[in-house]
């Protein structure tokens, strides 16, 4: 089994291979069914090398998100006798909802957004949808970099998000020494 993502280019869409070498197949074909978020299910005769596809094409199911014990059941006829069944799946999977929103939101995740899931944790920490953020950045106490990954984590463009954190961890921020007063200073030749 391999499951990932595509590339950006190709909308970070999830995909999953169920393969069965020759080993696992009788005849000297292999075996591999492929799901493809928002396209659905195929099939594919695969040579010696599971990369080698001889024939590809759709699979039975008329759903994206099919029953798994359909999924088993066509693979189960795949692998032991190398022929679909003569049914046409219909049934959506009561769990294909919660695989969309994943999907979603990995792809916001992997673009630098909140997930819409983490943000009505976050609204409700906040006191609910639509109240705004309010954010106080101590000029004198904060550094830049603690100010903007304050505001970054306020707008969901953190990078601690991406790396699943809600708000990044400023508790072990250096803290600036004594300000100091660049007014009488010159920008230089030029400069505004």
């Amino acid at each position: 089994m391999r499951a990932d993502a595509t590339t950006r280019g190709r909308g970070f869409t999830t995909y999953m291979w169920l393969t069965w070498d020759t080993s696992r197949t009788r005849g000297q074909r292999g075996i591999r069914l492929h799901s493809k978020e928002r396209l659905g299910w195929f099939y594919a005769l695969t040579g010696i090398n599971s990369q080698n596809v001889l024939h590809y094409t759709v699979a039975p199911f008329r759903t994206v998100f099919p029953r798994p014990e359909d999924i088993a059941e066509v693979a189960e006829r795949l692998v032991c006798f190398r022929q679909l069944p003569d049914v046409e799946y219909r049934t959506e999977w009561e769990g294909a909802e919660q695989v969309r929103v994943a999907g979603r939101d990995f792809r916001r995740l992997v673009l630098g957004l909140t997930p819409l899931a983490l943000q009505d944790v976050v609204a409700g920490q906040n006191g609910g949808e639509g109240e705004g953020v309010q954010l106080t950045i101590d000029t004198r106490a904060d550094t830049y970099e603690q100010a903007v990954a304050a505001v970054q984590a306020a707008y969901g463009r953190s990078q601690d998000v991406l790396a699943g954190r809600l708000l990044p961890d400023l508790s072990q921020a250096t803290v600036r020494p004594d300000a100091v007063d660049l007014s009488g200073e010159s920008p230089g030749e030029g400069g505004t």
